[in-house]
């Protein structure tokens, strides 16, 4: 939406925020801050599967690599 209200094509945009250290697909977390998370969800939920996780992850503004 941004790069439309720019004027911008979105390759264009999602290349200067790259050259700028802005844009990054996943959010920067280390294993034990992930696995706190994990079990966080884990002993609320834990008869959820992995695309609950997901979900949930997700809503709290993580995005991580599914593997």
């Amino acid at each position: 939406k941004l790069a439309k209200i720019l004027g911008v094509r979105r390759p264009t945009w999602i290349r200067h925020l790259r050259a700028n250290g802005v844009y990054s697909k996943f959010t920067s977390l280390s294993t034990s801050e992930l696995d706190a998370l994990v079990k966080s969800f884990r002993a609320a939920k834990p008869d959820s599967g992995v695309r609950y996780l997901i979900g949930f992850l997700r809503r709290h503004g993580i995005r991580v690599q599914k593997r």
